[in-house]
């Protein structure tokens, strides 16, 4: 139904006041980006990340893979219909095994495997393939989280410089300004001026170079993140972390609990053990069990030529020249190395956690240093700014100041920013990561 165009135009004129009232807290809303923790940068990348999609999509095949080996195991139901024509000589077949000249077979055959060694290691490998999958899920899951960690905190470490950049580049044209102001009336000298606005081009290159950064930063976050490279992130302040850090011996023990490398390592050595478990039953006899109802006849077949048919089969391979040996001598080996390639994975873990401990230490050491440097620096600036515009000190002493004042709140970020980032990849190196439920 359509409103008449005087009835809308009169409704449209009524309502753009309160339409645009209304609307725009909602668009102020929708204008302002919201606060992106890293547990939420994990989550959303998490649910587009296509690794972890073609992981995901592999674990599910090992699922059917699995329901498949199991259902090997239980009786198998087809039809079996076919047609012959024999060879007759005086009326009688060529062919000993022949029942006539022309012969008809129809059969609704029921297979069960009595004894199957080889289709109870392929149920036990496909049951374990379908376990290496969820564990190389994990796997993936842990590695996209590493990556956006490592993008998040450099975005969050590009953004302090900016912000301290910006400060330095406020409070430096703040000087200029007083500086020029001061060498128009002949209060200062054209060296303080030079030096001011030397201060003053070095901050806004500066905050050219961390604009840039930060720039690069968004746009690789933003990726993981499957979002335009430009678009918007906030990102919440930074602060230390408020728990001391556990002794090195509990992440190592945390590791090998619930480390997905590890268990992929385990699960791999499994899966080497089902395969040459395979070969071995190919060795072993099988014997099948065939329950038939149907027709065989020489003839024509009519109703009452239906009837049952059973038999008991036994198969099983006598000689193959040694190949069959070989097959088990090759698995037994792949696994013996899968054996060593765990043990390299640990030790490989082992190192890492040992070697990001002692970051962490590091760190926690650096933030606190940097700290006291700064409080030192920021005195020791407010001090020469002061004898500055006092006229005791010149433009070259405030300068000293000023960049000692700078590479001082530069490196309580960057060790902040480290410290986190210390602490994040010894949850990683664990096999856990900020916001997974069942982190431990």
């Amino acid at each position: 139904m359509r409103w008449p165009l005087r009835r809308a135009v009169r409704c449209g004129a009524l309502c753009s006041v309160w339409m645009a009232a209304a609307l725009s807290p909602v668009s102020a809303a929708q204008g302002a980006a919201r606060v992106l923790p890293l547990a939420a940068a994990i989550a959303t990348a998490l649910r587009v990340a296509p690794q972890v999609q073609q992981a995901a999509d592999l674990r599910r095949a090992g699922r059917y893979g699995a329901r498949a080996g199991r259902s090997a195991l239980l009786p198998q139901l087809s039809l079996v219909a076919g047609r012959f024509w024999t060879q007759t000589r005086d009326g009688q077949p060529l062919f000993a095994t022949a029942n006539g000249p022309r012969e008809t077979i129809g059969l609704v055959e029921l297979s069960l495997p009595l004894y199957a060694p080889q289709l109870l290691a392929l149920d036990r490998l496909a049951r374990d393939r379908e376990a290496l999958a969820e564990d190389q899920q994990a796997q993936a899951r842990l590695s996209v989280a590493a990556e956006v960690a490592d993008a998040w905190y450099q975005l969050a470490l590009a953004r302090a410089r900016v912000r301290i950049w910006k400060s330095t580049l406020h409070s430096v044209a703040v000087l200029y300004r007083g500086t020029r102001q001061k060498y128009a009336v002949g209060a200062a000298a054209v060296l303080d001026l030079a030096q001011t606005r030397l201060l003053l081009h070095n901050a806004q290159s500066g905050l050219q170079q961390a604009q840039a950064q930060r720039s690069a930063a968004r746009a690789s976050l933003n990726l993981l993140l499957a979002r335009a490279a430009s678009a918007a992130l906030v990102l919440p302040a930074l602060h230390p972390p408020s728990r001391p850090l556990p002794m090195e011996p509990l992440w190592v023990e945390r590791a090998r609990r619930a480390q997905p490398l590890l268990r992929v390592a385990a699960q791999q050595i499994a899966v080497g053990r089902a395969q040459a478990d395979t070969l071995r039953a190919a060795r072993l006899p099988t014997i099948t069990a065939h329950v038939g109802y149907g027709v065989d006849a020489p003839m024509r077949p009519v109703s009452r030529d239906l009837g049952w048919q059973a038999f008991l089969g036994l198969s099983m391979p006598i000689f193959d020249f040694g190949a069959q040996r070989d097959r088990i001598a090759d698995a037994e080996n792949q696994v013996a190395a899968l054996r060593a390639a765990r043990r390299a994975v640990l030790l490989q873990i082992r190192m890492s956690i040992a070697r990001d401990y002692g970051s962490a230490q590091a760190a926690e050491r650096a933030y606190r240093q940097a700290v006291k440097q700064r409080r030192d620096a920021r005195s020791v600036y407010a001090m020469t700014r002061d004898g500055y515009r006092a006229g005791t000190l010149n433009a070259l002493d405030l300068a000293q100041a000023e960049n000692s004042w700078l590479q001082a709140r530069l490196q309580v970020a960057t060790a902040l920013v480290l410290l986190r980032m210390a602490h994040t990849q010894l949850r990683l190196d664990t096999g856990a990561y900020p916001g997974e439920r069942s982190a431990t």
